[in-house]
């Protein structure tokens, strides 16, 4: 690449390189020891990372990390993923919940599109049980009776993890679990960027006594994270978002994962 290129950031094909865009984006600066620790991996891997970014424009390198380059596009590129991905989160988990039956106890794991999950859960009682710290921040329907499993907070994905969270699901068993995921491929299965919330992830899933259901939107196809959760086999139903390729929805598909999509207007 010559010295004045610079890459798209649409076009950053590997998954840890697009997510360490997107934390920079949000905090504008980031140490590679605190990226170390968000994905499970070693200081000298995320250094890497960063050198291979900086090569390509997408960030300016310091002594201990990165900051953000100071590029329109970049800052347009990331503003606009943003605002689609809340749309989109927003109508997956309004479908996700409208599975919920009346009495359920459900399964929810941390993260974005599962906090959406929650937010459109109305009319009906149910149980809710999940490591999300973020849940205690949004309106609840009054009959919904939310279940906390504790443990040892985790800020950068505001989850709950570790031995007492593990502990706990193992007393609990689910007549659905919803579960958000980092990335999805054909041949890896579902994939998470941190270690300790797929152990919470696999605990859900061998405690679930009825239907498993993941919900991702389209950035999360034809990806692979960090650490297994699961095998395509295990999950009953996968529900996404209109901007997942087609191509790729066929051969989840063909392997035999079901796949509801929503649509652009919910």
């Amino acid at each position: 690449m010559s010295e004045d290129a610079k890459a798209d950031p649409a076009s950053v094909s590997n998954y840890r390189h697009k997510k360490i865009l997107e934390l920079l984006y949000q905090r504008s600066a980031v140490s590679a020891e605190e990226l170390s620790q968000e994905f499970g991996v070693s200081k000298i891997t995320i250094r890497r990372d960063l050198d291979a970014l900086a090569a390509g424009k997408l960030l300016e390198r310091t002594r201990g990390g990165a900051t953000v380059t100071a590029d329109p596009h970049l800052e347009a590129y990331f503003e606009e993923k943003d605002s689609m991905a809340k749309r989109e989160k927003r109508l997956i988990g309004k479908y996700a919940s409208s599975l919920i039956s009346d009495r359920d106890t459900v399964f929810l794991n941390a993260g974005s599109t599962t906090l959406e999950v929650l937010r459109h859960i109305q009319g009906t009682k149910v149980k809710v049980v999940t490591n999300n710290a973020a849940a205690l921040s949004i309106d609840l329907d009054p009959d919904l009776e939310l279940i906390m499993l504790g443990g040892e907070y985790r800020p950068h994905s505001r989850s709950l993890i570790g031995d007492l969270a593990m502990a706990n699901i193992r007393r609990i068993f689910s007549s659905k679990t919803i579960l958000g995921i980092n990335g999805i491929s054909l041949e890896q299965g579902f994939t998470s960027a941190v270690y300790q919330e797929t152990a919470v992830n696999g605990a859900m899933i061998e405690n679930s006594s009825s239907q498993i259901i993941m919900v991702a939107d389209h950035t999360k196809m034809d990806c692979v994270s960090s650490f297994l959760t699961c095998p395509l086999s295990i999950i009953d139903l996968l529900v996404t978002d209109w901007l997942s390729p087609p191509e790729f929805l066929d051969e989840l598909r063909a392997a035999g994962l079901k796949v509801a999509v929503v649509g652009e207007e919910g």
